[in-house]
């Protein structure tokens, strides 16, 4: 018998002590994860460019920082592959070299952060560093749907802790690329409370053949309203779409139709 309690007792000595090393191997992967606060080699290959969002008045409202990737061979700036560990703190430098004239002069600045990084453990301190260089009433975080549904569980609640803890009179959450799927509607409802804007991309609300239309715009209006949620209207291009937003009376739009992306 006490053979017994010593053989397992020196199972619970290994199983805890591999248990803590792997905890100390999983911390020091983590805190030094390429990308989330390390510029390495980041500086010249990726670049933001400012989207304005209007208003019905066709007046300037933001703008929406995009990233963009440098193509060597074809000399242009383009949608990078993967900006999952896209550097934070390249983000506060690049809005430091903003003209301070444009941010006095627009309601909000809007930038877009990935599942990986909202939910870094350094997220918390991003965002104050960010909010000491900008206005406080500016900031306004995008969260992609797409992101959201590709996420696992955990990443998700991850997300969801931190919009609950958010300081949210001085940090304004969107979620974009919302389309007319009931899945998604599924994944972001429980967001909702906790989100400022849903912007819906346009093109997956026009019904053809070949695409069925789950949950129209004026359903989507109605669950945001509820939860006094703004709606924005993304890649507006022609006439129909910018009439479709006025028929809905949504305010706030941005596409090619009001401005492309340019340095800011």
């Amino acid at each position: 018998m006490n053979d017994l309690k010593i053989f397992f007792w020196w199972i619970f000595i290994i199983f805890t002590l591999s248990c803590c090393l792997l905890c100390v191997e999983a911390r020091i992967r983590y805190r030094n994860k390429k990308g989330i606060d390390q510029d390495q080699g980041f500086s010249n290959k990726y670049k933001y460019f400012g989207q304005p969002i209007y208003n019905h008045q066709q007046k300037i409202q933001g703008y929406e920082l995009l990233l963009r990737e440098f193509d060597s061979q074809t000399q242009r700036w383009q949608l990078p592959s993967n900006v999952n560990n896209f550097p934070l703190s390249k983000i506060v430098h690049t809005v430091q070299k903003i003209d301070p004239k444009i941010i006095a002069n627009i309601r909000f600045l809007s930038l877009n952060m990935t599942v990986s990084q909202i939910s870094d453990f350094r997220a918390a301190y991003f965002f104050k560093w960010l909010l000491g260089v900008i206005n406080h009433h500016q900031l306004l975080i995008e969260i992609d749907a797409t992101d959201l549904c590709q996420a696992n569980f955990v990443q998700r609640y991850r997300v969801l802790k931190i919009l609950k803890q958010i300081d949210h009179p001085h940090i304004k959450i969107t979620i974009e690329n919302v389309d007319s799927s009931k899945k998604t509607y599924r994944i972001i409802k429980s967001y909702l409370p906790y989100t400022d804007f849903l912007k819906f991309d346009i093109h997956s609300f026009k019904k053809s053949p070949s695409h069925w239309i789950d949950i129209t715009l004026a359903q989507w209006q109605r669950f945001a309203s509820k939860e006094g949620t703004t709606p924005i209207v993304g890649k507006v291009e022609n006439a129909a779409q910018v009439a479709l937003a006025d028929q809905l009376n949504i305010n706030l739009r941005q596409g090619y139709a009001y401005g492309e992306p340019k340095r800011i």
